[in-house]
């Protein structure tokens, strides 16, 4: 799946879920990208490069391994 989805984008999309009602809802996301499972969302934003990288790298897209600084982790 390619529809990688900016910050720009997911704050636009909240910010018309709260417009919409919705705004105290807790989250749940996919776990894969075919939406085979759910889990909730538990963390906000923490900068790639304090989670990715070294020398054993989590499970995580090829290129945000390789270039942390364009990406930002939500969950």
């Amino acid at each position: 799946m390619e529809n990688i989805i900016t910050v720009k984008e997911l704050a636009k999309a909240c910010a018309a879920q709260v417009k919409a009602g919705n705004g105290d809802k807790k989250i749940l996301l996919s776990d894969d990208d075919e939406g085979n499972g759910y889990h909730q969302l538990f963390f906000l934003f923490t900068p790639a490069k304090e989670c990715l990288g070294g020398e054993y790298p989590p499970n995580a897209p090829v290129d945000a391994n390789k270039n942390p600084d364009k990406y930002i982790i939500l969950g």
